[in-house]
């Protein structure tokens, strides 16, 4: 099982582009979005997004960011929950959109917002904040991804490594 972990697409044309690659390059099992998709917006831009991404409904699992509408679900044709929890391999997987922190040893935290890529572990408890796919604020478009070992976060441009961390 490999999950893709994307955040602040924001309706970006450049970030699908991007997006595109990846999920090209890497073949993932499941999309976890961590929120802010659309910003909101119904331009020729967010169009696309919404097309690509609601052909890929039946693999994503996404949260809705503080610049998503409560009916951005509808035009995805897929759920946007304030937060969700998943397991994988003896693993909570905490899916948010704004920061938050969890005390559960063995937890990955994960969550957007920021457009920041954080991935580091505090007393037992990893997380991982993708940055942003489509409107960075630090110094590259970024994603991340999770397999049976790691995680991983990419260079969205080169898909370069950028660091890892055994899970």
């Amino acid at each position: 099982m490999k999950y893709l972990v994307f955040s602040d697409l924001h309706g970006s044309k450049w970030g699908l582009t991007l997006l595109e690659r990846a999920v090209s390059f890497h073949q993932p099992d499941v999309l976890l979005c961590l929120g802010d998709i659309l910003y909101g917006t119904y331009d020729g831009d967010a169009r696309k997004c919404i097309e690509y991404l609601s052909s890929k409904q039946r693999v994503i699992i996404g949260v809705r960011g503080n610049c998503d509408t409560y009916y951005d679900h509808q035009s995805l044709g897929f759920a946007l929950p304030e937060s969700q929890v998943l397991f994988f391999k003896g693993h909570r997987l905490l899916l948010a959109h704004v920061p938050f922190f969890s005390s559960g040893k063995g937890d990955i935290v994960m969550y957007g917002h920021t457009h920041h890529k954080h991935l580091y572990e505090d007393n037992g408890v990893i997380f991982l904040n993708p940055g942003s796919i489509g409107k960075p604020r630090d110094d590259c478009a970024s994603y991340a991804t999770i397999d049976e070992q790691s995680i991983y976060l990419y260079d969205a441009e080169t898909s370069k490594m950028l660091k890892s961390l055994q899970i």
